[in-house]
């Protein structure tokens, strides 16, 4: 991909990531967040209050930081391609992961932890060790899970005998233990890996899932092995050990797996290259088949309002749930109602938010749809 194509790419990308969060109606997490959230989210959600009247109110500096991970992941992929090109469009597929869209418009701190790890990255590879070290302990404050990136730092500086950073990420792993850690093991074995499987699909897309796994398990085997890897497939095992036995949060391993997208576009960039040019074909349409259900499935995602004609029954429509209290509220505001009473307690909070409060008598009216 050339670089005035990236550009245009980029900027179409922006417009359509911020149309999204203009347009998208508060979800529950976002509300509990925006009313609950005493951390970090309640500064990022609370930040352009008043500014916008539209989504852009609690989802700008999701938005911004979502923008500035594709930047970030185009100098981290610099690392690893010879030519600028190859580092434009392994940004390009990185940027139109669902994961990616999704932790960019909603309220959530995976985008956060995907910019400190990426920071962090891009310090090692240049040998910056205090922008390391700021980064891991904000990595360490913002993310409850962050115990999860620094074990995957201590076995990659103990296989490759680096005292210095096994010394701090060993300690950094005892801090997160003991104050910040929220990372559960518990209750009886469950087997939630198919659930997980399911998750991570969704995260990438199951084409685009079942070739990373692929490449993982490839330079496993025969390829070399760098930090990014150790991170991405450390996080990605320990995940499956514990969906083993236990419901795994996805945004606990999600920012540490899928930043080694990058890993993917290399082993499939080797793959093609040692390769003649007449047995090359069928690679890339691979790759072009690939990158157009993450195109197609983009578009959905950024278009899903339109959706709506095509249901006869709304709720089956996968972002009826950020819609239908932003309607209910509507609903009661033409019928000069001003307090009702969710079923949900967390759908209380999207209500709360167009301004309908919780009534405080049983006996409320009814909406009929």
């Amino acid at each position: 991909m050339s670089q005035i194509k990236f550009y245009i790419f980029y900027l179409a990308y922006a417009v359509a990531l911020s149309y999204l969060a203009m347009t998208l109606p508060i979800g529950t997490h976002e509300a509990v967040a925006f009313y609950t959230d005493e951390g970090i989210l309640k500064s990022l959600t609370h930040f352009a209050k008043g500014w916008f009247s539209n989504g852009l109110d609690f989802r700008l500096p999701f938005v911004v930081l979502g923008l500035v991970n594709i930047l970030l992941f185009y100098l981290m992929s610099q690392q690893y391609f010879e030519k600028k090109e190859e580092a434009y469009l392994a940004s390009t597929l990185f940027a139109l992961l669902p994961g990616i869209i999704t932790s960019a418009v909603l309220v959530n701190i995976a985008v956060v932890v995907i910019t400190l790890v990426l920071i962090f990255l891009i310090a090692y590879a240049k040998n910056l060790r205090y922008l390391q070290a700021i980064s891991a302990m904000l990595l360490l404050w913002v993310h409850d899970a962050s115990i999860i990136f620094f074990i995957a730092l201590a076995i990659f500086s103990a296989f490759k005998r680096d005292r210095v950073l096994f010394t701090i990420s060993t300690l950094l792993i005892a801090i997160s233990f003991l104050y910040f850690n929220n990372l559960k093991v518990e209750g009886h074995p469950e087997g939630k890996f198919l659930e997980l499987f399911s998750l991570y699909m969704a995260l990438f897309s199951p084409l685009v899932f079942i070739y990373f796994v692929y490449a993982l398990y490839r330079i496993f085997l025969r390829e070399k092995k760098d930090i990014l890897w150790y991170i991405s497939f450390s996080s990605f095992m320990i995940s499956i050990l514990l969906s083993l036995r236990q419901q795994v949060i996805m945004t606990d391993f999600a920012p540490y797996v899928i930043v080694a997208v990058v890993l993917m576009m290399l082993t499939y960039q080797q793959t093609v290259n040692v390769r003649l040019a007449q047995f090359q074909k069928k690679y890339k349409i691979g790759f072009s088949v690939v990158m157009g259900s993450l195109i197609f499935s983009a578009l959905i995602i950024f278009f899903q309002k339109p959706l709506f004609l095509l249901y006869e029954d709304k709720s089956k429509h996968f972002t009826y749930p950020f819609y239908e209290p932003y309607w209910q509220s509507m609903e009661l505001k033409e019928i000069g109602q001003e307090c009702y009473i969710a079923k949900n307690s967390k759908v209380q909070f999207q209500l709360k938010y167009y301004g309908i409060q919780r009534c405080e008598e049983p006996n409320v009216p009814k909406i009929h749809k």
